[in-house]
This record gives structure tokens, C-alpha cells and sequence, in this order.
């Protein structure tokens, strides 16, 4: 089962994921999804974010070009919007995310049966990239695109946040995000503003919508991160157990008793 965190820079996408990978869900194997190209003992010693992208396009390739046929339609699209931007290197980088993240979609499909995988930057995170990040900026008709094609995880995970923390913790970090680098404040307000609209609107959409669960992440500290982590576990295990629609919130009671030794 593929799982993707999605939202804006800050809203802890990651932090999650290490969390969920490092203390486990109940009962089932769980893997980030870089961790199944870095399945040998020399590729495991790779740390470095730029060089774990360039593992996983490598390893990602083959199921890149055995899914090529199926995902025409969407990698058309991706690179109808990618060439809209100005310079070729954006082009080429953003191509390049575009064929990591559908190869590991694939990759994951083809190797990870029976376990939970998760994603903070998956093909649904592609969007950020594609509709935002661009000029000029996508619209309607360009968002209900991206919704009808994107190669979709099983369950999207939705992490948000007030825009106010997500520029607060954008602004603070000591390495900043590669989209703010050498922007003022204002500018990224104004990014985030955009990604954290993009996001919302996303997920509403026909075929998203059933597979998506909200969590939302104001509170980060220690303690919350881990009631974080522990719901949404918890909202994960269900949803391996019942299908996709039990992410949600409003459709996953908990199991007690009778009803878990049925399932």
C-alpha cells in the first residue's frame, strides 16, 4: 500500500514520515519509499538528499520505461507544463522529478507488496512543481488535468497547517527550502499561500477525494508529533485492514473487540 504525504513546505510531511517509519505500524512492515532503492549495504551508506534523488532515478528508470505506456498521457502533461517555464535547466530538473517520482511509484507497486510505503515526495507532490511553481501560474482546467492523470497512491495523506505557522517554520530554518531560497518573506507567503490553495482544491477532486485523510499539524512539538504520528498509524492500519476510503476520518471507527477478530 502506497502512501503519499502531501502539503506545503513546513507542514511536516517529513517529520511524519520518519516518525511512522522509526516507530512502526501495528502488525505491518512500513518503508519510506527512497529506502527501496537504498536496499543494498554500499547504497545505504548514501545520506545526502541530492545524491538519494539520483539513486532513486536510477533504480526508478526501468519502471519508468515499463510504465511508460500506461503514464503517456500524464508525462505529456507534466512536460506540457514544465515547458512553460524560462530557463532549460528548470525544464531538465523538473523532467527529471517527474521520471524519479513515477519510477518509484512503479518500483513500489512492483516490489513492496504487502507493505506500507510513504511517500513526502511523491507524484501528487509533483503538483507543487508543476502547477505553482511555474509561469505563468496553472489554472482549472490545468488542476482537474494534473487530477484526472497523476499516477495515485493508495492513500493521500493531507498534512496542514495555518499559513501563518508554514511561513513562520519556511522562514526560521536554517537551510532553506530550495523554492525560497533568496526570497524575502512576503515572497514566501505568497508561495506558501499558493501551495497550501493548490493542495486544498486537490484534494477535493472526484478521484482523490475517497482516498484522502486530513491531519493537521499545529502543534509540533515533541509531544505532538508523536499524537500525530500515533493517529494517523492508527488511521493507516485500518485502512490496510478495510481499503483506502477508512483513511478517512468520519469512516474508520476504531476496531474493539469482536469486530477486529472478524476483520
Amino acid at each position: 500500500m502506497i502512501v503519499e504525504l502531501i502539503g506545503s513546505a513546513g507542514a511536516g510531511k517529513t517529520t511524519l514520515r520518519r516518525l511512522l517509519c522509526d516507530r512502526g505500524i501495528r502488525g505491518h512492515d512500513v518503508v519510506a519509499m527512497p529506502d527501496l532503492a537504498l536496499d543494498r549495504a554500499l547504497l545505504q551508506r548514501i545520506t545526502h538528499p541530492t545524491a538519494i534523488n539520483v539513486v532513486q532515478e536510477l533504480r526508478g528508470l526501468p519502471f519508468f520505461l515499463g510504465a511508460f505506456p500506461r503514464e503517456r498521457e500524464f508525462i505529456a502533461f507534466a512536460r506540457s507544463m514544465l515547458w512553460r517555464r524560462r530557463s532549460t535547466f528548470e525544464r531538465l530538473n523538473g523532467l527529471r522529478g517527474i521520471v524519479r517520482k513515477v519510477g518509484m511509484y512503479h518500483l513500489a507497486n512492483a516490489r513492496a507488496e504487502g507493505t506500507i510505503v510513504l511517500s513526502d515526495e511523491g507524484t501528487i507532490l509533483s503538483a507543487y512543481n508543476l502547477l505553482v511553481g511555474g509561469h505563468p501560474r496553472a489554472g482549472e482546467t490545468e488542476l482537474a488535468d494534473f487530477a484526472r492523470l497523476v499516477p495515485l497512491p493508495d492513500v493521500v495523506v493531507h498534512v496542514r497547517a495555518p499559513v501563518e505557522t508554514l511561513v513562520e517554520r519556511a522562514t526560521s530554518r536554517p537551510d532553506p527550502r530550495r523554492q525560497h531560497i533568496g526570497k524575502d518573506a512576503a515572497a514566501v507567503e505568497a508561495d506558501i499561500r499558493c501551495t497550501v490553495e493548490l493542495f486544498d482544491a486537490l484534494v477535493t477532486m472526484p478521484r482523490l477525494r475517497e482516498r484522502v485523510t486530513t491531519i493537521e499539524s499545529s502543534n509540533l512539538d515533541q509531544d505532538g508529533r508523536s499524537q500525530l504520528a500515533d493517529e494517523l498509524a492508527e488511521r493507516l492500519r485500518v485502512c490496510f485492514l478495510l481499503g483506502p476510503q477508512a483513511a478517512r476520518p468520519e469512516a474508520s471507527p476504531p476496531l474493539e473487540g469482536a469486530e477486529r477478530e472478524k476483520v
